[in-house]
């Protein structure tokens, strides 16, 4: 019996009326099914996420009424239209289910890392699925929950809300610290080795880019600190980059590092040990890969990733378009063991950090500022000297003095004294030939360069 997920976990699954160590155990046994049981999962959710949805929202109500339901394959999928960002900002209302308990309603909101903030809410029965997919990806990586785990994600603004007494003795009690990378200097990242060292947790969550910073302190401070008490760096929520998993292998040691794909709205995919793609949560959520005409992509040809939640009824995401593109792996089995589809490779959500005379500024600074309230449907940070950046936004219907005060002025106490903000209002934000979309362009350093 392990403590912390049959006893601890599961008595807070029950004291909060939730289910997440329930669905936990589900997916250990889902993720070896053979694809027909697979499908067959997928398509009943389907059709009762679309009948839902259809009858319960406004938005699905005018959508799907050309729609005849049920599907009778998740091919079908495809006749259906694509949501994208600005659907949802347009219809935010409209997307809310009228049938759901409000109770169940969960008001989030999307950091804008693709440079376009989104306001949304989750499902309360859906949070179930979602977390326990993180669960099982933890496990793909060699790590258990209930482990010691340290968070390096985060930013400086929202970092008192993790310091109030209740969220600390949660995480104490979770065997869970947490490390924000916001801002980070060489002070900063000294105590964060420290910690470490204390700490000795197994796993080490977060942002590619606040993690692999701190991996260039530690190797151009502590060469040869011996940190293999860490088995496994997982990644998420921005796009890894090769040199950022060659430098964080080099410090932890090699085959460390394990990349998820999320993002707030959910949770898509993880790597195994075999470091070969993202396994799918198929049992939650459909991911396609379509072309620019919404076709679907045969394996290995990269396309814009499309999401539909399974789980989330309160406000439901079909086919939705996240804003990355990737490709789907072939059929070929997993050496690993586990049958669930996989993403060959994403590419999306390219951030810099932004490296300035007396700190770095790693991206969920920016993130956070702009999606504080409504009213910008894009934005991009461009870096071309050290005393100066470029603010590139994208105005909606809510924008106002007030927002443009608000997100100029925290920029402005972000970036400190002595550096100035160039404010440009455009109609787009341009995306790369590529298809990568990056919200922050530094030309003045990478990791390590403060």
């Amino acid at each position: 019996m392990n403590f912390y997920q049959d006893i601890f976990f599961r008595s807070l699954d029950i004291l909060r009326g939730r289910r997440t160590i329930e669905r936990l155990g589900f997916l250990r046994e889902s993720q070896f099914w053979d694809a027909t049981t697979l499908e067959a999962w997928q398509l009943a959710r389907l059709n009762e996420l679309l009948e839902h949805a259809r009858s319960s929202t406004t938005y699905y109500a005018r959508t799907l009424r050309n729609i005849r339901l049920p599907l009778e394959s998740v091919e079908e999928l495809a006749m259906l239209p694509p949501l994208t960002k600005r659907d949802i900002v347009a219809n935010h209302a409209d997307l809310q289910s009228r049938t759901i308990d409000r109770g169940r309603f969960v008001a989030s909101r999307t950091g804008g890392s693709t440079g376009e903030p989104m306001r949304y809410f989750w499902d309360k029965r859906g949070m179930d699925w979602n977390r326990a997919s993180v669960y099982r990806s933890a496990e793909w990586a060699g790590v258990a929950l209930g482990e010691r785990t340290v968070q390096m994600s985060g930013s400086h603004f929202d970092y008192t809300q993790s310091q109030k007494l209740q969220n600390k003795l949660v995480c104490f009690l979770q065997r869970y610290r947490e490390l924000p990378v916001g801002i980070l200097t060489d002070g900063i990242l000294e105590s964060y080795f420290e910690r470490l060292n204390a700490f000795r947790p197994t796993s080490i969550w977060g942002y590619s880019s606040g993690i692999a910073a701190m991996a260039e302190h530690v190797a151009r401070r502590h060469p040869c600190a011996p940190l293999d008490f860490v088995r496994a760096i997982i990644t998420s929520s921005e796009t890894l980059r090769p040199d950022q998993r060659r430098l964080i292998d080099s410090v932890f040691g090699p085959g460390r590092v394990h990349d998820n794909y999320g993002s707030r709205e959910m949770y898509i995919g993880a790597e195994c040990r075999q470091h070969d793609g993202y396994h799918l949560h198929s049992e939650v959520l459909i991911v396609e890969v379509v072309d620019d005409s919404m076709q679907p992509c045969m394996p290995g040809v990269r396309g814009r990733i499309l999401l539909t939640d399974l789980s989330n009824h309160a406000f439901p995401f079909i086919r939705y378009e996240i804003g990355d593109v990737g490709s789907l792996a072939s059929d070929a089995p997993c050496p690993c063991g586990i049958r669930l589809p996989r993403l060959q490779a994403v590419e999306g959500r390219i951030a810099d950090l932004v490296v300035l005379k007396d700190r770095v500024l790693s991206p969920p600074n920016f993130t956070l500022i702009f999606s504080d309230f409504p009213g910008i449907l894009g934005y991009q940070i461009r870096q071309d000297s050290i005393d100066a950046l470029d603010v590139l936004v994208v105005r909606g219907a809510e924008y106002s003095d007030r927002v443009e005060r608000y997100v100029m002025g925290s920029l402005q106490t972000l970036v400190g004294e002595g550096v100035s903000l160039r404010l440009k209002l455009v109609d787009e934000i341009p995306v790369s030939e590529s298809g990568k979309r990056r919200y922050i362009i530094s030309r003045v350093g990478r990791v390590g360069t403060p």
